[in-house]
């Protein structure tokens, strides 16, 4: 963009970075240096299974490349809350040239990182910064502690798309602006589309380049017509994207989920995020809110807009201002959501101030032009670049509280420790890693912190089940069902203790219940049924057993089960029928079954 710009000073450490090309090198450089290590990390971490692991069978499939768009950001569908298929199709791709290994994830985020740092040096030089204050900014965002969970935790993939691309829709559209050229309006809504599908926020960019425009664009006048011509097409993308969103998420999320009321509970998020990035403590992979953290932010944010706006000359006022305006403008459809679980997950999430804090990067490269001028030019610069050589050590080290789940959950837990969310998952990280104990005792805190919380009980009634403490196993199943009567899991599990100690009519209800909360469970009705044939009513039965093949054609149990059914009252041909199918369907017992009885 055309812009009148100050003289750039060399009489300080950065601004004798002479060369765009030797600051972009530094900023790159700079990226691989302190998050180069994710190459190395394990999966497993918070929603990186369900995300990835989980969905090998799709992403590992070539065929699939269409399919992936038309799934929520869990590959599920019908979905729930979040449609990305731009997300998806980078995971889709990373799957099919890694195979599934985890290096490739981090190594797509490392890049996206770098590539946006990259671009944020670049739009500050378009803003009117010097190389050496635009080299200065870039780093202290390169290197933030804070964005260790967007580029060392899988699902932070959105935010790093959303960072990148709100860029390019920046300096294309600005391009456009002041060159009419047609190429530059396509790729500005290219960019936009892609924005769109990245990640929900990104439908208020075009706002952001209002906002920009009005504050220093310096031809407004002359740009007025490109103007319309840039933003009136954003409507489309966004319709479509809706449109698109609603075939595959049916409704929006409850208003507890996202509307006001979470907006006004994580108010805090806007001091907080800011306080973290400028004083990183309470770094956290699954955050509660701090006293002391907002308390901090509160007095940076103040100390912000003080030092932006005095001593600066009127272009850098309008800058900060653009700044201020560009964090808020993202930070809110993010504040106006929450986990549906509330504080027993997290209170919010550090990968989605990355694009918010882009804006306070403008804020803070006022502040260097500032600094980085006069007498104590060089001093102010050699105390930033001490100040950045120890975020970016402090950053190399946070990132390591990623490098394996386990590593995650106890960082999570130490700095949150009423997250039940948190211990449910590093409880069932211990069970299946072979220490029982500590299993359990995750699962006893969960419970005990989060007395609403049913999850752990059910986990925690499996392995009582497992170990034959059958008493202790239907206390925790029932308590789960009390807690949370709605809980598939809990509702299914009691059922099946009761079958186990043979109180089949309670056995019944709670299968009932459990087929009632997810209808397309095969085993359900197949239990249902085959509990009213074992009472003597195989006609009864029938209908459920219908409704089980309909569901789960494949399920062998259903036929097994149904062949005893019919073997019962003396139908055999029926039941011979049955346990030949499940034969085919891989089951040892039908088979067994059909070598004894049908001959």
């Amino acid at each position: 963009m055309t812009r009148s710009r100050p003289k750039p000073a060399t009489n300080n450490f950065f601004d004798r970075v002479a060369k765009t090309s030797t600051a972009l090198t530094i900023v790159a450089v700079a990226a691989m240096l302190v998050y180069g290590q994710v190459l190395w990390f394990e999966l497993g971490k918070l929603d990186e299974n369900t995300v990835v692991t989980f969905n090998y069978d799709i992403l590992k499939d070539p065929s699939k490349a269409i399919d992936v768009l038309s799934r929520d950001a869990f590959f599920q569908r019908p979905g729930r809350d979040f449609y990305r298929p731009v997300q998806n199709a980078t995971l889709f791709i990373d799957t099919q040239i890694g195979g599934g290994d985890g290096w490739v994830y981090y190594l797509s985020n490392l890049l996206l990182h770098a590539a946006a740092s990259c671009l944020l040096l670049l739009t500050l030089k378009d803003l009117g910064c010097s190389t050496g204050v635009s080299l200065a900014t870039t780093i202290a965002f390169t290197v933030s502690p804070l964005f260790a969970q967007a580029v060392a935790w899988v699902p932070g993939r959105g935010d790093l798309l959303i960072g990148l691309l709100t860029l390019l829709c920046l300096r294309t559209g600005f391009k456009f602006l002041d060159t009419g050229r047609i190429g530059f309006l396509a790729a500005f809504h290219g960019f936009f589309l892609l924005a769109v599908f990245s990640k929900e926020t990104s439908v208020l960019i075009p706002v952001m380049i209002l906002m920009a425009w009005l504050l220093v664009h310096p031809q407004r006048a002359a740009t007025r017509k490109n103007l319309v011509f840039l933003l009136a097409p954003t409507p489309v993308s966004i319709a479509l994207f809706f449109y698109l969103r609603s075939l595959v998420i049916p409704r929006f999320p409850e208003p507890s989920v996202f509307g006001l009321e979470p907006f006004v509970h994580n108010l805090r998020v806007i001091p907080e995020s800011i306080g973290k990035f400028f004083v990183p403590v309470g770094l956290a992979p699954m955050p509660a809110f701090s006293w002391l953290v907002t308390v901090i932010g509160i007095v940076v944010m103040v100390g912000l807009g003080l030092l932006a706006y005095r001593g600066v000359d009127k272009h850098g006022r309008k800058l900060a201002l653009l700044g201020f305006g560009w964090f808020l403008l993202f930070t809110i459809p993010g504040i106006a959501y929450t986990n549906e679980l509330g504080s027993i997950s997290y209170d919010y999430l550090e990968h989605r101030s990355y694009l918010p804090l882009m804006g306070i990067m403008l804020v803070l490269a006022v502040i260097f032009m500032r600094m980085f001028r006069g007498a104590h030019a060089q001093r102010s610069s050699m105390a930033v670049l001490s100040l950045l050589g120890a975020a970016g050590i402090t950053a190399l080290i946070h990132a390591g509280d990623y490098k394996t789940p386990a590593s995650f959950y106890d960082l999570a837990i130490d700095s949150n420790p009423a997250s039940g969310m948190a211990l449910l998952n590093r409880g069932f990280l211990r069970m299946t890693s072979g220490d029982p104990s500590g299993a359990i005792s995750d699962y006893s805190r969960s419970a005990e912190v989060c007395p609403t919380y049913a999850e752990p009980l059910v986990n925690r009634g499996v392995m009582y089940q497992e170990s034959q403490q059958m008493d202790l196993a239907g206390s925790d199943f029932r308590e789960a069902t009390r807690r949370n009567p709605n809980l598939f899991a809990a509702q299914y599990n009691l059922a099946e203790w009761y079958a186990k100690v043979d109180d089949l009519p309670n056995a019944l209800q709670h299968y009932k219940h459990s087929a009632r909360l997810d209808p397309k469970h095969g085993e359900a009705w197949t239990w249902i049924a085959s509990i009213i044939a074992k009472s003597g009513d195989v006609q009864g039965a029938l209908p459920y057993f219908d409704t089980a093949i309909s569901v789960a054609p494949n399920l062998a149990i259903i036929y097994t089960n149904r062949g005893k059914a019919f073997s019962n009252v003396g139908r055999m041909q029926e039941a011979c029928a049955d346990w030949t199918r499940g034969s085919s369907l891989g089951s040892a017992e039908c088979s067994n079954l059909v070598s004894s009885f049908c001959r």
